[in-house]
């Protein structure tokens, strides 16, 4: 038996938007980011993005139709997936939310969030691959 192929999820909704928006802002809580970082990931100059940051994280607005956005968001939430997956029994949850923050040497001696914030959306895509690969091999 085959199996049913996954439907892409339908950006031009509000209400997956309003998802993908309080996904990024829970993960950005639990990896203990700060408000630049968040918006470093989004691709965007906090200082010139912070009252929209703001309004999204009180839900008073979502990300907008922007393609690059909500595929750095989905990848986001992906790469949370792909450690959730690996690390079952990590001692604790913040062990797996700090994994994103610790240095190694399979990155060159930086982090997973170096790489994204530097790298941007192929930074995060970089990221959400390799755990990917981890994951399954």
């Amino acid at each position: 038996m085959g199996s049913v192929p996954e439907k892409a999820p339908n950006f031009n909704s509000e209400k997956v938007r309003r998802a993908l928006t309080e996904a990024f802002f829970n993960l950005t809580k639990l990896w203990e980011l700060t408000r630049q970082e968040e918006a470093r990931l989004l691709g965007w100059d906090y200082a010139e993005k912070r009252s929209t940051l703001d309004y999204m994280r009180k839900g008073k607005t979502v990300l907008d139709k922007d393609q690059d956005k909500l595929e750095r968001v989905m990848d986001l939430v992906n790469v949370h997936k792909s450690l959730r997956i690996l690390f079952p029994n990590a001692s604790s949850r913040q062990e797996v939310y700090d994994w994103i923050k610790v240095n190694r040497e399979r990155f060159g001696g930086y982090s997973a969030l170096d790489i994204m914030l530097e790298e941007g959306k192929e930074g995060i895509a970089a990221i959400r691959n390799y755990l990917e690969f981890e994951r399954t091999r």
